[in-house]
């Protein structure tokens, strides 16, 4: 598993440099490529194993219902601790809207040393 979620990680990170590159490219538009990437990893990813588990679950009944009560909590939890990575990727466009570019230009070198890392080690 611990494999896996590295390679989701570095994958999203590849994705996050691509956006934040062409974001830098068209400073004007910089929210419609975050926006899209941001909207992706928390939106579609995750629908592809929420769905059936929400389909499964409804199958329950009020077992069922409860299990899905059960469930939203650590999902809340984990919107807790992705609230800042969503914060700071809206930072990061609205300052580059602004002609700021200290914060993507950060990010940029801490994704490229992700993406180096992950390389290096799979190699």
């Amino acid at each position: 598993m611990g494999k896996l979620w590295q390679r989701i990680t570095y994958f999203r990170h590849r994705s996050e440099l691509w956006a934040l590159a062409l974001a830098k490219w068209a400073p004007c538009l910089a929210m419609l490529p975050i926006g899209f990437i941001v909207c992706f990893w928390w939106v579609v990813a995750p629908s592809l194993i929420v769905f059936p588990i929400v389909l499964l679950l409804e199958n329950l009944g009020k077992l069922g219902e409860l299990m899905l009560a059960l469930l939203a909590i650590p999902v809340l939890v984990v919107l807790g601790f992705a609230l800042p990575w969503f914060s700071s990727w809206c930072e990061i466009g609205t300052s580059l809207m602004f002609g700021r570019f200290t914060a993507a230009s950060a990010k940029e070198k801490a994704l490229a040393e992700s993406i180096h890392a992950y390389r290096t080690r799979a190699s």
